[in-house]
């Protein structure tokens, strides 16, 4: 991402972005050093202060470490697989002794012209254009087809993806974001509809037309929750349950319920 000087995003905030994603990218590895600010300010012909107001946005979100003496490190992440892991689809399902599988539709670049919602769940400047990579997968359950599932990513994370066999049934994109990102999935939010298959659908989930289906939107988060996916799927309301949990606080403490 280059610096827009005539865009309204400042350009400290240009900067953290552009730093931002060549460390999600894993360009930037946890452990290696940054360049240092001077090289940075003659890389991005930006100045000093620019830099180090992008690197302290950088700082507060846990992304990067300043070290005196030594220099900035991108930070490994907070949490381990081992303390916090997010199965996603397949390995949810996986560990319940069900057999998925997957086929992919589609395969495509589309730009944020005309796609505000993703920018904004991507949570980017609304002032640039981006460009994401779309792919829509028709998912089994036991052999048989039972979501279909279209996952936005930016493009250089979608760039990454297509070194692997997509085409793989067993692959899992939350496998890929993890293995490319160096950091685990830690979060999903989710918004969960009840709809009714347009003929389109209906026709990829071997059902009729009308049928109740479950309408999923979710956003998947990178440590330090930074939005690494946004998915829209359909479910068979036949095939499946989804168990919510909301929090609350009283008095300062947070109180976990189920619904």
């Amino acid at each position: 991402m280059m610096l827009n000087r005539n865009s309204k995003t400042p350009l400290y905030d240009q900067l953290k972005l552009t730093l931002q994603d060549k460390i999600m990218m894993g360009e930037f590895a946890p452990g290696m050093l940054l360049p240092t600010e001077i090289q940075l300010c003659e890389k991005y012909n930006v100045s000093r202060i620019t830099v180090r107001k992008a690197l302290e946005e950088l700082a507060r979100a846990g992304l990067i470490e300043r070290v005196q003496g030594k220099g900035t490190i991108v930070k490994q992440p907070m949490f381990a697989k081992s303390q916090m892991e997010i199965r996603g689809y397949k390995g949810a399902l996986n560990s319940q002794g069900f057999e998925v599988s997957s086929r992919l539709l589609e395969k495509s670049i589309v730009t944020s012209q005309g796609k505000e919602n993703l920018i904004t769940l991507f949570k980017l400047s609304p002032t640039s254009t981006y460009k994401f990579w779309r792919f829509r997968r028709l998912r089994y359950l036991n052999n048989e087809p039972s979501v279909v599932m279209t996952s936005y990513v930016r493009k250089e994370m979608g760039d990454k993806m297509l070194q692997y066999h997509l085409e793989d049934p067993s692959v899992s994109f939350y496998k890929l974001f993890e293995e490319i990102t160096k950091r685990p999935i830690v979060d999903n939010e989710a918004i969960i509809s009840a709809v009714a298959a347009s003929p389109e659908i209906a026709k990829l989930l071997h059902t009729s037309i009308g049928a109740p289906l479950i309408w999923f939107q979710g956003i998947s988060y990178i440590e330090p929750h930074i939005p690494i996916e946004v998915n829209y799927s359909f479910y068979l309301g036949e095939k499946f349950q989804f168990q919510a949990r909301y929090y609350r606080t009283q008095g300062g403490n947070i109180q976990k319920q189920d619904l």
